[in-house]
């Protein structure tokens, strides 16, 4: 049904499914991680999300096989972009707002620039590329002021459970900024949709061994709130999602299509407003303001560069 469209409308849904499915992942996250434990959330959306990836690679005739040892590298990088960064964004967002949580984890690009500024063969960044670090972390600062004074002022606890918060979400970025920095390195040459399968079971297996060692099944109360956030998340999140941000990297220039870094976070503010009825400070405004900008300046210096795979996995990507 979809071949029969035009080119230039495949493109615009393309847009609009990476724009509002990642978008709203954070929304969804919240929701789950209220009525379920943070293993078993992780566990069953990457679980269902990895059979449905085998199921549509058997019945187009793919291969569930990699090419040589990149099983395990994929592993790697699927526990810390669905086991570290998953687990930890969902702890986060027990602890923060879902709108405040996508505003920390919109940071990996500049953690990703950093990262590789260190490496010993990593990309230096130019003059945009180090304003944007710089803006970025300015707007973090701005962010988490707020928590910042009110864990020194009367509101001690909510104060200091804001800034583990913000610290859970950081350590979630950061997890999804090493697998982007690795898998860059590890040049996967097996098919994408194939490799994203084994990213994510893996993780999955992994998160399940957590839920099971931590009682988290025996804990778990499905809500239908709960099982139909988890059943967004692996259908639109990971797969739908998946499927209109790989079209995009082949069909558009990608300094549109890393667009999204900077658009997800607005729209997950929005509506975490809307939708959860999330309230948001004037600093935060403009802390949001400001990271937005200085992710925009990140991205757009390294692609202007020539390093076009920073934009190659997303943050909440398989988010």
């Amino acid at each position: 049904m979809f071949s029969r469209l035009p080119k230039s409308t495949l493109i615009l849904l393309a847009f609009a499914s990476v724009y509002l499915f990642w978008g709203s992942t954070y929304g969804a996250i919240h929701i789950a991680g209220e009525h379920l434990p943070v293993p078993v959330v992780s566990a069953t959306r990457s679980l269902i999300s990895a059979t449905l990836i085998a199921i549509i690679s058997l019945l187009s005739g793919k291969s569930l096989r990699v090419h040589g040892d990149e099983w395990w590298k994929l592993s790697i990088v699927g526990l810390l972009l669905m086991s570290c960064n998953n687990m930890l964004l969902t702890w986060g967002e027990k602890l923060a707002p879902s709108g405040f949580a996508s505003l920390i984890v919109s940071t990996m690009p500049i953690l990703i620039a950093l990262i590789e500024r260190m490496l010993p063969d990593g990309d230096a960044l130019n003059g945009r590329g180090w304003m944007g670090t710089l803006l970025g972390t300015l707007g973090i600062g701005v962010l988490v002021w707020p928590s910042l004074r009110a864990a020194h002022g009367d509101g001690g606890a909510s104060g200091s459970r804001a800034l583990l918060g913000v610290v859970v979400l950081m350590a979630a970025a950061l997890a999804a900024a090493l697998a982007a920095v690795l898998s860059r390195r590890f040049r996967f040459t097996s098919d994408s949709f194939v490799a994203t399968g084994w990213q994510i079971g893996a993780a999955g297996i992994f998160n399940a061994t957590v839920a099971t060692a931590t009682g988290g099944w025996h804990r778990a109360v499905w809500t239908v709130p709960g099982l139909g956030s988890i059943l967004y998340l692996s259908v639109f999140g990971s797969l739908f999602g998946l499927v209109a941000y790989t079209y995009l990297l082949q069909n558009v220039e990608v300094t549109k299509v890393s667009t999204y870094a900077f658009v997800n976070p607005v729209i997950a503010v929005l509506l975490g407003v809307f939708v959860l009825h999330e309230h948001l400070v004037k600093t935060e405004i403009a802390g949001m303001a400001v990271i937005v900008c200085g992710v925009a300046m990140v991205i757009h210096s390294r692609v202007e560069a020539g390093k076009r795979e920073i934009v190659g996995i997303a943050g909440e990507a398989v988010e």
